[in-house]
């Protein structure tokens, strides 16, 4: 059995956090590009090799405008305020940062290739604020491979007419905010609350998400066909109130449909198929979910959570995603899902489950902690803010592993195919024991597996040391296996344990991971100690050859030919020795070997214990 122990990971020292913090200010943010008074024309905007950051303000003087065209570059955010405005115009727009619209700040894009340099997923943004207005048209987009985030929130308006997008989108249209979709490829997914309005025509790949509010009533069926004419969602249908938003689709291909039942509505689904059911947690509540399972049909089905009704009739759910927020504690097991971000102060641990990505990633953002055990992760994983995410005993069998802003992830006893990327002020612990699972007393016995911390560039702590202990299983007192270990290890002897005078019976393992502050991650590990030998021992085979034990790990071919010849093999296939007629061997390890006469295809197999 593997047990899993951290300890301190919320005690770092602020001091040097807040350290880290400033220094990282100082290093991303230098002076912002000061723009005059009217009209600016800029056709090379900064060189891309510069690895300063600039942000650009445009607004913070009255009647600012800035106009844009030809080739151009920025590392750093663009923020739009008060009456400033932005112009591109038939250029190469490039932009590693975000662009942020407030008041009655406006960006109009036109005729040009808006390319946002992402390193990760939802990495940069647009977001609208206040009254902004943020127009492309006739364009193309990139987000660096990456999903983009959009927000048009308050007041503000978002518009797309004739543009191609290259990547995915997820958008959130909420307030009174405003979103007019025309000829767009790969529309991406739009979120809907609040008193919004939204309008999409002749457009293709579109996602659209539908908030069911507290004292929302609906008894609704969704087309069957994805191409769409004519649709329109709000409280004027027969059987829908308490939705304040009101949404259009004419003329579109690809539709898909996705609802988010939040606490104290009343949802009935019938007769639909649902790319996705989100499901969201807040308050303080406890929530306990079970038997969640991607691609069913449900003839008739409640969902089994108390703050809401969620009822399904002959309609199918292709992904369920949970999004747990504020303080909530939520606990998900025995599901198949796609999707789960935590946000705000929320504490969610997922057990026993299996995350496809059909609906995205996991997340913990904000406050947020996300604890997966014994589960099978098939997607991106990230952190952010002042997150935490800890895997255990779990195989992420594909995807990218995301450290961003101050956030702490932490890996034990897990398997992942890529080593996890950190930025910012970020840590990263990665703390396993993979073997061996029995091995011999009186014997000098390799531990294997992983022992380090990698960090973002402005994050002061480090590693400093691992050490292992054992002790038999059920006592208190631990032994140390060696000293401290001042090297990382990945993937490779951690320290050797020397067996000699303890009784076969099973013990525990004990690997302490430590940063410069103290901060310690453990990973446990139970090995079984046996009597040193051979099996096979005085076997007969049909050759009349036998296998005799004469020490630990020692054992004597006795042949009734001394001319035959025998090569020893181990489980990778790398052959040992060769051995002539009647003679002794040690194995080098505890393990499987093979031995075959030379010129016979038979084998003969020996464990070394």
């Amino acid at each position: 059995m593997l047990l899993l122990v951290f300890l301190n990971l919320f005690y770092f020292e602020q001091g040097k956090v807040n350290q880290a913090l400033e220094y990282m200010e100082s290093l991303q943010v230098s002076s912002p590009l000061q723009i005059n008074p009217g009209l600016r024309v800029c056709w090379s905007q900064l060189n891309p090799e510069v690895e300063s950051r600039d942000d650009i303000i445009i607004g913070d003087v009255p009647g600012e405008t800035l106009m844009v065209v030809g080739p151009f570059y920025n590392y750093g955010n663009i923020y739009i305020i008060n009456d400033g405005v932005l112009i591109v115009k038939n250029s190469d727009f490039d932009l590693d940062g975000d662009i942020i619209l407030t008041n009655q700040g406006k960006a109009l894009i036109d005729s040009s290739n808006l390319r946002f340099l992402q390193h990760f997923i939802y990495h940069h943004a647009i977001m609208l604020w206040d009254s902004s207005y943020f127009s492309i048209t006739n364009s193309q987009t990139s987000f660096n491979g990456y999903p983009f985030n959009i927000g048009v929130n308050d007041s503000s308006m978002m518009i797309m007419e004739a543009v191609r997008n290259a990547d995915w989108i997820t958008a959130v249209v909420t307030g009174a905010g405003s979103a007019d979709l025309y000829d767009v490829k790969i529309t991406g997914e739009w979120l809907f609350m609040n008193r919004c309005d939204a309008r999409f025509n002749q457009v293709e790949n579109l996602l659209t998400w539908y908030f069911f509010e507290n004292s929302s009533v609906v008894d609704f069926a969704f087309p069957q066909a994805d191409t769409i004419y004519g649709f329109y969602f709000d409280s004027t249908l027969n059987n829908v109130s308490g939705v304040g938003y009101h949404i259009e689709i004419d003329s579109s291909s690809m539709c898909m449909w996705a609802t988010i039942p939040l606490r104290g509505s009343d949802v009935i689904i019938r007769d639909s198929h649902l790319r996705v059911t989100g499901l969201m947690f807040n308050g303080v509540d406890t929530f306990f979910i079970s038997g969640l399972v991607n691609g069913l049909f449900y003839p008739d089905y409640i969902l089994p959570i108390g703050d809401r009704t969620y009822h399904l009739i002959n309609s199918s759910v292709d992904t369920w995603n949970l999004y747990p927020s504020d303080s909530t504690n939520v606990t998900l097991t025995s599901s198949i899902f796609g999707e789960l971000c935590g946000f705000g102060n929320s504490y969610t641990v997922i057990q026993n489950a299996f995350c496809d990505g059909s609906g995205g990633h996991i997340e913990a953002s904000s406050n947020a902690v996300v604890l997966v055990f014994l589960s099978s992760v098939f997607a991106d994983i990230i952190t952010k803010d002042h997150g935490m995410c800890l895997l255990g005993f779990t195989s992420v069998v594909w995807g990218n592993i995301w450290v961003t802003g101050s956030s702490v992830m932490i890996i034990v006893n897990s398997q992942f195919p890529e080593a996890p990327i950190p930025s910012d002020t970020s840590l990263v612990f990665v703390a396993g024991i993979s073997g061996p699972s029995n091995a011999g007393i009186d014997d000098t016995v390799g531990i294997f597996g992983s022992a380090w911390i990698d960090r973002g560039p402005y994050q002061p702590l480090d590693f400093d040391y691992y050490q292992l202990f054992y002790h038999l299983a059920g006592d208190s007192f631990w032994y140390p296996v060696g000293g401290p270990r001042y090297t990382e290890v990945r993937y490779d002897t951690l320290d050797y344990w020397n067996t000699v005078g303890l009784t076969p019976a099973t013990y525990e393992l004990r690997l302490v991971l430590k940063d410069t502050a103290g901060d310690s991650v453990e990973a446990f590990k139970q090995i079984v100690l046996r009597p040193t030998g051979v099996s096979e021992e005085s076997q007969d085979f049909a050759d009349g050859f036998r296998i005799i034990r004469t020490g630990p790990r020692q054992f004597y071919i006795n042949s009734s030919e001394s001319s035959f010849t025998y090569d020893i093999y181990d489980l990778l296939g790398r052959r040992m020795a060769r051995l002539k007629g009647n003679s002794f061997w040690n194995a080098p390890a505890g393990g499987c070997y093979f031995i075959r006469q030379v010129g016979d295809r038979g084998f003969k197999k020996v464990v070394a214990y």
